[in-house]
């Protein structure tokens, strides 16, 4: 008996922790408008699997606002969609799933899943949804009418590595200044040639100049002696 009672204590505080969730437990979700908020709900599959089930929205000082409940359970899965949201019971996995597509910024709130049996309070299967839906970035403001405008674009300057100038000194050249031909001019004798600015002249030593007049004279006077004497012999007796 003992035992019994112990084991139906346990089960007591299993089934009302898994049927009610305190209210102070939120799940935050943050999302960008547009996106899809996905809610997955347990319930206690013994004493919830042919309840309906709904998803509502709480304002402060206000009385829940139901958004969707569940059809008249049939002991199988089923869907039901109402607007943007969307509920799916499996009561074969004991979990209540919510869906919210396209969301706004105006859905940002508190949302719960709840066992729905009216005129009964309902009851919390899971923690609160705190939702906060923020405008995102992909989503222009309608006050700016002028597109972003691109940043212009700054040119880039490649530093250029100086050329080294070659320190190798060439050998000075000597110039040789050739000197200033002199102008000459040869007589010969008897002949009355001049020979005026000859280029080059060369220079016959004196005594060689003596030499050949003296052979001239030689030669004249044997040439003279010997066409004497030729004549001499023919005219005498």
């Amino acid at each position: 008996m003992r035992t019994a009672g112990l084991w139906g204590l346990l089960w007591t505080l299993l089934v009302s922790e898994l049927g009610a969730a305190p209210e102070d437990n939120e799940e935050k979700y943050v999302l960008e408008a547009g996106q899809n908020l996905t809610v997955s709900c347990p319930f206690n599959i013994w004493k919830y699997a042919s309840s309906q089930k709904a998803w509502q929205r709480l304002e402060p000082g206000q009385e829940p606002l139901t958004l969707v409940v569940t059809d008249r359970p049939s002991g199988k899965p089923s869907t039901v969609r109402v607007g943007r949201y969307e509920l799916e019971d499996d009561p074969d996995e004991a979990m209540l799933s919510v869906r919210m597509t396209q969301l706004q910024v105006a859905d940002s709130g508190l949302y719960r899943c709840v066992i729905y049996h009216p005129p009964k309070d309902p009851v919390v299967l899971f923690h609160p949804v705190r939702l906060l839906v923020t405008q995102g970035q992909s989503v222009m403001p309608t006050s700016n009418k002028h597109p972003p405008q691109s940043p212009t674009p700054i040119p880039i300057f490649t530093p250029t590595t100086p050329k080294v100038l070659s320190t190798r000194h060439s050998r000075p050249r000597t110039l040789t200044q050739t000197p200033p031909r002199s102008t000459a001019v040869v007589s010969t004798p008897r002949t009355g040639v001049h020979l005026t600015n000859v280029t080059h002249v060369t220079r016959i030593p004196v005594f060689g100049i003596v030499v050949s007049v003296v052979c001239g004279l030689l030669s004249k006077s044997l040439v003279f002696t010997v066409l004497l004497a030729v004549t001499h012999r023919s005219f005498s007796p």
